[in-house]
């Protein structure tokens, strides 16, 4: 398949915060986990997650995923990937035009950063969009 262009006029996936705990264990990070789902032709413009870890699992459809300057790759139910703290996500697309998509994204931040970002711009603001894209 060949990897797409981002299209602005594509639908932005909906989020849905279902849990944000601090790590007892780790008092400084706060971990949250983000229900993404992807309408069909949604997509995300290229972006970064503030330096967080992220772990992801595709629960419905498929998705379109290219970390950094990886291949394209195409997630679908069941399966997982996770992006490195600084990684630039480039290809976050539902795969399909008639089908909804959705993945649980977890996330682990320094817990003031998280609070703040979630405190001023919600969910969405955990999605930092390449300038070019804004």
């Amino acid at each position: 398949m060949e990897e797409p262009t981002y299209d602005p006029t594509s639908p932005f996936p909906s989020l849905e915060v279902l849990y944000k705990y601090k790590l007892l264990n780790t008092p400084d990070k706060t971990i949250l986990g983000m229900k993404v789902t992807f309408a069909p032709g949604a997509a995300t413009p290229p972006h970064t997650h503030h330096g967080a870890f992220v772990a992801v699992h595709v629960l419905t459809g498929a998705v379109l995923n290219k970390m950094n300057d990886d291949p394209m790759t195409i997630k679908k139910a069941g399966d997982s990937f996770y992006e490195a703290p600084g990684c630039r996500r480039r290809i976050s697309d539902n795969a399909s035009k008639t089908e909804e998509a959705s993945i649980i994204a977890t996330l682990i931040l320094d817990a003031e950063k998280m609070d703040a970002i979630i405190e001023k711009e919600g969910a969405a603001g955990l999605v930092v969009i390449d300038e070019e894209y804004r």
